[in-house]
């Protein structure tokens, strides 16, 4: 099985707000994402429902959506309805050691190649409308 790995960093605040990396590669079996190591989407998603400090929000048709306690990590699972299933990510909200917010994502999609791209495609237009909400509050 092969699963599209996405990891991407995306300055939200800070003196240089426009500033957004992703990084695209392959990956056969397993793989970690937010310090999770899973086999498969399916092993991510029986972890993250186990997980104490995460709970599960409110579901769209779409997505199993997971956030932790703090707010700063999110977890959002294609259902099987999506042509992108299945497809993981994780999206961490961190602090540098200038006090710059930094939004980190990480997806894993095993379905096909075009389906993992409009995926990705929409979770960074997601990242940026809310990495151009914080600068504009700056």
């Amino acid at each position: 099985m092969k699963a599209v790995v996405v990891a991407g960093a995306i300055l939200i605040a800070g003196a240089d707000t426009s500033r957004a990396e992703t990084v695209y590669g392959y990956e056969h079996g397993p793989s970690t994402m937010c310090d999770i190591h899973g086999a498969d989407t399916a092993d991510f998603l029986s972890q993250v429902r186990a997980g104490a400090s995460l709970h599960q929000a409110p579901a769209s048709d779409r997505f199993e959506l997971f956030v932790s306690d703090d707010g700063l990590t999110q977890w959002v699972f294609t259902k099987s309805s999506e042509a992108a299933y299945p497809a993981v990510t994780c999206r961490r909200i961190v602090q540098d050691s200038q006090g710059n917010w930094i939004s980190n994502r990480e997806i894993r999609c095993e379905a096909d190649r075009a389906a993992c791209d409009g995926l990705t495609e929409e979770f960074e237009e997601l990242d940026d409308q809310l990495r151009r909400s914080l600068a504009d509050k700056k």
